[in-house]
Protein backbone atom coordinates (compact mmCIF):
# COMPACT_ATOMS: atom_id res chain seq x y z
CA UNK A 1 0.00 0.00 0.00
CA UNK A 2 1.52 3.57 -0.96
CA UNK A 3 -0.25 6.06 1.87
CA UNK A 4 -3.18 4.60 2.25
CA UNK A 5 -3.87 3.19 -1.03
CA UNK A 6 -3.14 -0.31 -2.50
CA UNK A 7 -0.79 -0.32 -5.54
CA UNK A 8 -3.93 -1.11 -8.21
CA UNK A 9 -5.88 2.29 -6.70
CA UNK A 10 -2.69 4.67 -7.11
CA UNK A 11 -2.18 3.41 -10.72
CA UNK A 12 -6.16 3.76 -11.70
CA UNK A 13 -5.92 7.19 -9.95
CA UNK A 14 -3.08 8.44 -11.86
CA UNK A 15 -3.98 6.83 -15.33
CA UNK A 16 -7.56 8.64 -14.58
CA UNK A 17 -5.41 11.80 -13.97
CA UNK A 18 -3.85 11.67 -17.33
CA UNK A 19 -7.06 10.80 -19.19
CA UNK A 20 -8.45 13.88 -17.62
CA UNK A 21 -5.81 16.28 -19.04
CA UNK A 22 -5.74 14.65 -22.39
CA UNK A 23 -9.01 15.39 -22.98
CA UNK A 24 -8.26 18.71 -22.00
CA UNK A 25 -5.70 19.08 -24.52
CA UNK A 26 -3.21 20.19 -21.84
CA UNK A 27 0.01 18.98 -21.94
CA UNK A 28 0.82 16.34 -18.84
CA UNK A 29 3.64 17.92 -16.48
CA UNK A 30 6.65 16.21 -15.80
CA UNK A 31 6.84 13.88 -12.86
CA UNK A 32 7.96 15.65 -9.79
CA UNK A 33 9.20 12.51 -8.36
CA UNK A 34 8.97 9.23 -6.95
CA UNK A 35 7.82 8.32 -3.63
CA UNK A 36 9.33 5.60 -1.44
CA UNK A 37 6.97 2.76 0.15
CA UNK A 38 7.48 2.62 3.74
CA UNK A 39 8.44 6.46 4.13
CA UNK A 40 6.33 9.69 5.10
CA UNK A 41 5.36 11.50 2.47
CA UNK A 42 8.62 14.62 2.94
CA UNK A 43 10.88 12.21 1.59
CA UNK A 44 10.69 12.22 -2.11
CA UNK A 45 12.69 11.52 -4.49
CA UNK A 46 13.03 14.09 -7.32
CA UNK A 47 13.89 12.71 -10.76
CA UNK A 48 13.18 15.64 -12.78
CA UNK A 49 16.73 17.18 -14.14
CA UNK A 50 16.78 20.18 -16.02
CA UNK A 51 19.96 19.40 -18.15
CA UNK A 52 21.21 15.65 -17.84
CA UNK A 53 25.48 15.71 -16.96
CA UNK A 54 27.91 15.39 -19.16
CA UNK A 55 28.83 11.95 -20.36
CA UNK A 56 32.68 12.37 -19.31
CA UNK A 57 32.13 14.88 -16.55
CA UNK A 58 34.65 13.70 -13.96
CA UNK A 59 37.02 12.76 -17.01
CA UNK A 60 36.86 16.51 -18.01
CA UNK A 61 36.72 18.14 -14.51
CA UNK A 62 40.35 16.15 -14.49
CA UNK A 63 41.44 17.15 -17.79
CA UNK A 64 40.54 20.40 -17.33
CA UNK A 65 42.83 20.75 -14.32
CA UNK A 66 45.68 19.30 -16.59
CA UNK A 67 45.12 21.31 -18.93
CA UNK A 68 46.17 24.47 -17.21
CA UNK A 69 48.94 23.80 -14.96
CA UNK A 70 50.62 26.44 -12.27
CA UNK A 71 53.54 27.77 -13.49
CA UNK A 72 56.81 25.69 -11.28
CA UNK A 73 57.68 28.00 -8.41
CA UNK A 74 60.72 29.96 -9.12
CA UNK A 75 64.03 28.24 -7.62
CA UNK A 76 65.02 30.58 -4.54
CA UNK A 77 68.93 31.56 -4.56
CA UNK A 78 71.17 29.57 -2.71
CA UNK A 79 71.92 31.32 0.67
CA UNK A 80 75.44 32.25 1.34
CA UNK A 81 77.03 30.01 3.37
CA UNK A 82 77.46 31.25 6.93
CA UNK A 83 80.56 31.87 8.68
CA UNK A 84 81.13 29.93 11.59
CA UNK A 85 81.55 32.48 14.94
CA UNK A 86 85.01 32.96 16.31
CA UNK A 87 84.16 31.09 19.84
CA UNK A 88 83.46 27.94 18.16
CA UNK A 89 86.26 27.78 16.27
CA UNK A 90 88.54 27.43 19.08
CA UNK A 91 87.65 23.70 20.66
CA UNK A 92 90.81 23.00 21.96
CA UNK A 93 91.22 22.19 26.14
CA UNK A 94 93.66 25.08 26.53
CA UNK A 95 91.14 27.37 24.64
CA UNK A 96 87.56 26.30 26.34
CA UNK A 97 89.98 26.54 29.69
CA UNK A 98 91.08 30.07 29.09
CA UNK A 99 87.35 30.83 28.29
CA UNK A 100 86.29 29.47 31.83
CA UNK A 101 88.75 31.23 33.82
CA UNK A 102 88.72 28.35 36.90
CA UNK A 103 90.44 29.52 39.63
CA UNK A 104 90.92 28.00 42.93
CA UNK A 105 88.58 30.09 44.54
CA UNK A 106 85.67 29.01 43.03
CA UNK A 107 83.19 27.76 44.77
CA UNK A 108 80.50 24.90 43.59
CA UNK A 109 78.23 27.58 42.39
CA UNK A 110 80.51 29.86 40.33
CA UNK A 111 81.52 26.75 38.75
CA UNK A 112 77.48 25.70 37.95
CA UNK A 113 77.38 29.53 37.17
CA UNK A 114 80.33 29.51 34.52
CA UNK A 115 78.94 26.00 33.21
CA UNK A 116 75.26 27.27 32.61
CA UNK A 117 76.88 30.75 30.70
CA UNK A 118 79.48 28.50 28.64
CA UNK A 119 75.91 25.91 27.39
CA UNK A 120 74.03 29.39 26.85
CA UNK A 121 76.43 30.50 24.22
CA UNK A 122 77.62 27.03 22.91
CA UNK A 123 75.12 24.37 23.52
CA UNK A 124 74.58 21.89 20.45
CA UNK A 125 71.09 22.88 20.55
CA UNK A 126 71.57 26.60 20.61
CA UNK A 127 73.78 26.70 17.15
CA UNK A 128 73.12 25.85 13.51
CA UNK A 129 73.08 22.65 12.38
CA UNK A 130 76.45 23.22 10.24
CA UNK A 131 78.46 24.62 13.57
CA UNK A 132 77.32 21.64 15.99
CA UNK A 133 80.10 19.13 15.79
CA UNK A 134 82.43 22.13 17.05
CA UNK A 135 79.75 23.46 19.64
CA UNK A 136 79.66 19.52 20.87
CA UNK A 137 83.52 19.71 21.52
CA UNK A 138 83.02 22.47 23.20
CA UNK A 139 80.52 21.51 25.49
CA UNK A 140 82.16 18.47 26.46
CA UNK A 141 85.69 19.92 27.39
CA UNK A 142 83.99 22.64 29.28
CA UNK A 143 81.87 19.65 31.21
CA UNK A 144 85.32 17.90 31.65
CA UNK A 145 87.02 20.65 33.42
CA UNK A 146 84.46 21.64 35.10
CA UNK A 147 83.59 18.43 37.05
CA UNK A 148 86.99 17.96 37.04
CA UNK A 149 87.17 21.08 38.79
CA UNK A 150 84.24 20.57 41.28
CA UNK A 151 86.03 17.02 42.07
CA UNK A 152 89.15 19.05 43.38
CA UNK A 153 86.84 21.19 45.25
CA UNK A 154 85.14 18.30 47.28
CA UNK A 155 89.02 16.98 47.81
CA UNK A 156 90.65 19.67 49.22
CA UNK A 157 87.15 20.43 51.51
CA UNK A 158 87.26 16.66 52.62
CA UNK A 159 91.33 17.06 53.56
CA UNK A 160 90.67 20.16 55.67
Amino acid sequence: MLFGQSVFQSVVDRLKHEKETEEEGAEPPPPAGHRIAGFSSGFVIDTHIETPPPANGNLDAYLAFLADPAPPPEPEPAPEPESMPAHLERTSLADVSAELAIHDADTAATLAEKRRAFARLNHPDRVKPQFRHNATLRMTAANLLIDQAIRMLRAREHFR
